[in-house]
């Protein structure tokens, strides 16, 4: 079972900074997971969950109201500070895998382009000039939009569908988006929808799994990969169990 790190090791360093990139690395955590945010006024993606800024940084109010230089100079704690995806590539540079997750709302096919577009640059870039492979990228949304226009501007990168419930038609829904993997939350999981996945070649990846009972019934259940806060903790717990 893959342990990725969600928004870095965010449980002990500030959530989808350089910092807990980095700490998430030195974990060995299987991969990166982290959040962006397309900033129309500068076309570039900035690392960030929430559309406003109150939970995670040292301002207020919605990010779109800011230029790209005022973000990039707000604190996130622990003197890190709010970054671009260009710069989070940058810094992991190809030593782990990375699932960026887009936050976007709308369904309008030449918004989602230009967003896919710029992602496409993005991710070219740090092929060409930081060490990635096409191979070491998963793009996951809940916005299905997204990921079914996604196949034809970046085919060759892996996708993920991620929901908050459990369908009634399982995983159907994603293997129709022609994705790898469906990504539930832990609040909705079931043996059923793994099973469901399994069989139609899907890997299942459940966020976000930082309490020892829910590791245990994610091992149980056969999943494919877990997100936490707490990587080196989940580590030593899974090494733990397999010793004994």
């Amino acid at each position: 079972m893959k342990i990725i790190a969600h928004r870095g090791a965010s449980g002990e360093f500030p959530e989808n900074s350089l910092l807990a990139f980095e700490q998430a690395i030195l974990q060995k955590a299987d991969g990166i997971e982290l959040d962006v945010r397309f900033h129309t006024h500068s076309q570039q993606f900035i690392v960030l969950h929430d559309s406003y800024l109150d939970n995670t940084t040292n301002s207020k109010g919605h990010f779109s109201q800011y230029s790209l230089a005022e973000l990039t100079e707000l604190s996130l704690g622990q003197e890190q500070r709010l970054i671009t995806l260009s710069q989070a590539l940058r810094t992991i540079a190809g030593r782990t895998l990375v699932n960026i997750e887009i936050k976007s709302n709308g369904s309008d096919t030449a918004i989602i382009s230009a967003q896919l577009s710029a992602l496409k640059s993005q991710i070219n870039q740090a092929i060409e000039q930081h060490g990635f492979s096409a191979q070491q990228f998963v793009l996951s949304s809940f916005n299905h939009h997204i990921i079914k226009q996604s196949k034809c501007i970046l085919p060759d990168i892996v996708t993920a569908a991620l929901i908050a419930h459990n369908p009634i038609e399982y995983a159907s829904f994603a293997k129709a988006l022609k994705c790898s993997a469906v990504n539930p939350s832990i609040e909705c999981l079931d043996q059923a929808l793994v099973t469901n996945a399994h069989q139609l070649g899907l890997e299942v990846w459940v966020y976000t799994v930082d309490r020892q009972e829910d590791i245990d019934y994610c091992q149980q259940i056969k999943v494919d990969a877990i997100f936490t806060n707490f990587p080196k903790k989940v580590r030593n717990y899974l090494n733990n169990c397999n010793d004994n």
